[in-house]
């Protein structure tokens, strides 16, 4: 069992550790790349942000020189952070068909907004989070994963929407009276809107089963009604190995971004080229340049 236990968290600690690398330089490609710097991907800055926060406190727990009474509510706050990001996505993907015409959505939805949003998602769970880690650490664990499911099923709920929304949407543009523009910008956000939504239905389908493990961990343990110090091995294990499973998500998220944001596979062939010493980067993207968004 101690061999085990040991063994998860060796795994552990490289899966926070390449985690962390990874959504590092996720941000790095989203704050060096104009057209990743606009509102259509803030909350999914936001989501990278989070994706670091938790490996980061984490990989901190295993050194004892920081206080576990602000590495564990850090923890279950980025944890928190990360699906209300997904959430809000969806939320406002929503918004962007709903609210017509699009530059009444401009308007309505700025950058400011958005960062006031961004913030609210990391205040609103620090404010559960902490006094209950502070009165019971078993109770914490049940209302952080009673709050995950939740989140998560609302989630789900807000993307059958959306996509509903797409469907629906598509015809009225034929028939709606107004300008080229319009009409053009529509058309524009609509496909935007498709793929984007497509590209966090993965992440949310990824983080369903990565939470699963981690949500059974907790019921169990709570269940048992023992704290950490005299909690039985296999619960210890099976812990863990939730836990891991959560920051395989953090780690696997990035790739995701690689595989179906067309402008994030340019910007990191540009940034390897660059430290490759490629005296003319944007000659050997033309290959990149050239590939088309899927269309679904």
């Amino acid at each position: 069992m101690v061999d085990t236990l040991q063994a998860i968290n060796t795994a552990l600690l490289v899966v926070c550790g390449a985690a962390i690398v990874s959504n590092v330089l996720a941000v790095v490609l989203f704050a060096a790349t104009k057209k990743l710097r606009v509102k259509y991907y803030g909350f999914a800055f936001n989501l990278v942000i989070g994706d670091i926060a938790a490996p980061t406190s984490m990989l901190l727990l295993f050194n004892v020189n920081f206080p576990v009474a602000v590495l564990v509510p850090l923890f279950s706050t980025s944890l928190c952070a990360v699906e209300l990001s997904i959430l809000a996505i969806a939320v406002n993907r929503f918004l962007a068909l709903t609210i017509t015409p699009p530059a009444r959505y401009d308007a309505m939805v700025t950058r400011g907004r958005i960062l006031a949003a961004c913030l609210l998602i990391w205040i609103i769970p620090a404010a559960i989070f902490v006094p209950t880690l502070i009165h019971s650490e078993l109770e914490a664990r049940m209302l952080r994963s009673s709050i995950a499911l939740g989140i998560l099923l609302i989630t789900a709920v807000f993307y059958c929407a959306v996509f509903r929304k797409i469907v629906r949407y598509s015809p009225a543009l034929a028939s709606t009276e107004c300008t080229r523009a319009d009409d053009a910008v529509a058309r524009t956000r609509l496909r935007q809107t498709r793929h984007l939504m497509i590209t966090f239905t993965i992440i949310l389908v990824m983080c369903f089963a990565c939470w699963i493990p981690y949500c059974i961990a907790n019921i169990m343990i709570y269940f048992s009604g023992k704290g950490y110090s005299v909690r039985p091995q296999n619960l210890l294990i099976l812990s863990r190995l939730g836990v891991t499973t959560l920051m395989f998500n953090s780690l696997i998220n990035p790739f995701i971004y690689w595989w179906r944001i067309r402008e994030f596979r340019v910007s990191m062939y540009r940034l390897i080229c660059r430290s490759r010493g490629n005296a003319d980067p944007e000659n050997d993207v033309v290959t990149l340049q050239t590939m088309q968004e899927p269309e679904n």
